[in-house]
């Protein structure tokens, strides 16, 4: 399915709606619940400090919480790159208005920024 989408092979509503708005937000979502979990967890510190003062005697469910939540980051940081050229492609075969065009582009754009933003401020 990755594959249609980087390929424009969807439609410009399921590419943008589905797999853009809903897709990003539901992504950015899980993230954001574990960052949350692991900023409790950190007790305010950064990753590197945590685990710089505790060193070998950090919990075993903080280790797992920051690889789950590096790896979400990660996959909504590719994901969004994804969904940004698969809408991109997408648009381009979108005849109906020039406007509904551009402005598919320029919202996704400006969403996965957005996003991407917010999960970097932890």
């Amino acid at each position: 399915m990755l594959k249609k989408i980087l390929d424009g092979e969807l439609s410009l509503k399921d590419t943008f709606w589905k797999f853009g708005v809903l897709g990003i937000l539901s992504v950015h979502l899980v993230v954001r619940i574990l960052g949350i979990m692991l900023y409790h967890k950190l007790y305010g510190l950064t990753v590197y400090a945590y685990y710089f003062t505790k060193g070998i005697a950090v919990e075993m469910s903080t280790v797992i919480l920051t690889i789950l939540y590096f790896a979400s980051f990660c996959f909504l940081f590719f994901y969004s790159i994804i969904i940004v050229v698969g809408t991109w492609r997408s648009s381009a075969e979108y005849n109906r208005s020039l406007w509904f065009r551009h402005l598919a582009r320029c919202i996704i754009i400006l969403l996965v920024l957005i996003i991407l933003k917010r999960n970097l401020n932890l």
